[in-house]
């Protein structure tokens, strides 16, 4: 399994991915805590606010519904995420464990540094089927 680390650039994001962002028009999930949004037309989610073990069920659920909806890899933007704890991460590991079961792949996108640091120090950085994109370095 390899991890990319992309700090050079707007979210890990070339220009041509931002033109054609999709369109959020599916509501997930929506708390003053945490807000998932996501894509009808393509596998992926925008996540905004905090992910801990109050909410970390949901971020699942969403993921997993979102892998069931569309085929290929999925992806999740993280720009707007301040804060995950460990059962965020265990939520994110097991989405992509799933996804590697079926030669597909979670990608994560503008992670912050904070975030990356965090699924390093546990080792799960590494997990099959994840892909780690970074903000850029400030």
């Amino acid at each position: 399994m390899t991890v990319w680390r992309i700090t050079d650039g707007e979210g890990g994001l070339d220009s041509g991915a931002r033109a054609a962002a999709p369109r959020y028009d599916i509501v997930e999930h929506d708390t003053a805590l945490l807000r998932i949004a996501a894509a009808s037309a393509s596998p992926r989610l925008q996540m905004s606010g905090e992910i801990d073990v109050s909410n970390a069920p949901d971020v699942g659920n969403a993921l997993h519904a979102a892998q069931a909806r569309m085929p290929g890899d999925l992806h999740v933007d993280l720009t707007a995420v301040e804060f995950v704890d460990v059962a965020g991460l265990r939520a994110f590991t097991k989405a992509a464990r799933d996804l590697d079961e079926h030669g597909r792949l979670l990608v994560l996108h503008a992670v912050s540094p904070h975030i990356d640091r965090l699924f390093a120090m546990i080792g799960w950085h590494t997990s099959p089927g994840l892909q780690i994109h970074c903000r850029p370095r400030r």
